[in-house]
């Protein structure tokens, strides 16, 4: 077992925590886990929420009594398989740590809404390097600490206040990035190009390398604070159609400008051009 990790669950057990397991319910330890126990001592999370048809398959938590089962050293073995994470508690009841994650389960406005993965040690992680520290005791309630493998490594943090507390309004876990989402945004905006300017993307190619042109362009369009799918549609399509002609534009901001009036300008300055051409 890891260093650290064995060093957290001998100090969480000396200090008189009881030490649970967060648990992703599609994981093949789940029965193995849930037959040893006595029903008390673990809880299906989905259950009596709105998605308990999702109840038999989704996470769960159990208190950790004998460290040394075989179904538990199994999964400390490969914490890379992202099965969940682990956490102190400040009594051997799960009722109060159920209820907090029951609160926090579903995301976004009515009819629209999506199950947050509170189980899965990436959302763990990311939403802790994320959250200002005065929002831990908000997003991890009554939980004393936590013990997750993140990036190839056992992390643990302690919560600075445990305890009861309502949801904030809005969550601010929930505005937590996805390192995917970059990926993803890449992916679509190449596949569009090909689909819609497969000439002009195949004119750059020629030249250049179009994902390293396009994450130059998306930093810049970082800089600039050009969020919107319209404005990134048009710096991605212009500044294409630009490398492979002799078009030439202004695209720097002016120093007193907004971010808006800056797009503006160049969009209607674009717009000219190509007006004066025809």
């Amino acid at each position: 077992m890891d260093s650290l990790l064995h060093r957290w669950m001998a100090q969480q057990q000396q200090s008189g925590h009881p030490l649970c397991l967060m648990l992703d319910g599609h994981h093949e330890a789940r029965q193995r886990l849930m037959a040893d126990r006595a029903p008390s001592h673990y809880c299906n999370l989905y259950s009596e929420t709105a998605a308990a048809e999702l109840a038999n398959s989704g996470p769960l938590i159990l208190l950790l009594e004998q460290l040394n089962e075989p179904a538990l050293a199994d999964l400390l073995l490969h914490p890379e398989s992202n099965w969940g994470w682990l956490a102190s508690l400040p009594a051997s009841d799960l009722a109060g740590v159920a209820r907090h994650w029951r609160e926090r389960l579903l995301r976004g406005p009515e009819g629209q809404q999506a199950l947050y993965r509170f189980h899965d040690n990436r959302t763990l992680a990311r939403a802790l390097a994320h959250l200002a520290e005065e929002h831990w005791p908000a997003y991890l309630g009554p939980l004393i600490s936590v013990c997750y493998w993140h990036e190839g490594c056992w992390c643990h943090h302690e919560n600075p206040a445990p305890g009861d507390y309502p949801v904030p309004e809005p969550p601010p876990w929930l505005n937590t990035p996805n390192p995917q989402a970059e990926a993803i945004l890449h992916a679509n905006i190449l596949r569009y190009l090909l689909a819609e300017h497969s000439e002009d993307l195949a004119a750059l190619v020629e030249f250049q390398d179009p994902r390293i042109w396009l994450a130059q362009l998306l930093e810049q369009a970082r800089t600039w604070q050009w969020r919107e799918p319209v404005q990134l549609e048009f710096l991605v399509v212009r500044r294409l159609a630009e490398a492979t002609g002799s078009r030439v534009t202004n695209w720097q901001p002016r120093a007193d400008e907004t971010p808006g009036e800056h797009f503006e300008r160049v969009a209607a300055q674009w717009h000219r051009e190509v007006g004066s051409s025809e």
